[in-house]
């Protein structure tokens, strides 16, 4: 994570230095000042543009670690009954097939049988 008061300051000192050397080329060479403050404008742009890139990055990566944080607690709490319900189902199955042979599996089985395909 990022310290919001380091990034400030060191954008500040970047833009006084910038725009410092922007005053000290007006005052030595004024023609060149149009090309020496845009510059001073380029590099306060990426700078920015970079800050806030690697700032949303870091609250991607907080959300991420949340949503796995979320499924590793839902995994623990089901506790296997994904499992029993499974084995319900296929027990379930096999009763009726024990008690009506040929009855279909699946809903698409089902579907087929009854003439209602798709």
């Amino acid at each position: 994570m990022m310290n919001k008061t380091a990034v400030t300051l060191a954008f500040i000192t970047l833009a006084i230095l910038g725009f410092a050397g922007a005053i000290l080329v007006l005052l030595v060479r004024p023609e060149a000042a149009a090309t020496a403050i845009g510059l001073v404008v380029t590099i306060l742009g990426l700078a920015s543009t970079g800050v806030v890139t690697f700032y949303a990055l870091g609250k991607q990566g907080e959300v991420l670690s949340k949503q796995t944080a979320t499924i590793e607690t839902i995994q623990k709490q089901t506790n296997g009954t994904t499992t029993a319900l499974l084995a319900e189902n296929t027990r379930l199955t096999n009763l009726l097939h024990a008690v009506q042979p040929g009855a279909p599996t699946d809903d698409v089985d089902a579907l087929i049988t009854t003439g209602k395909h798709v």
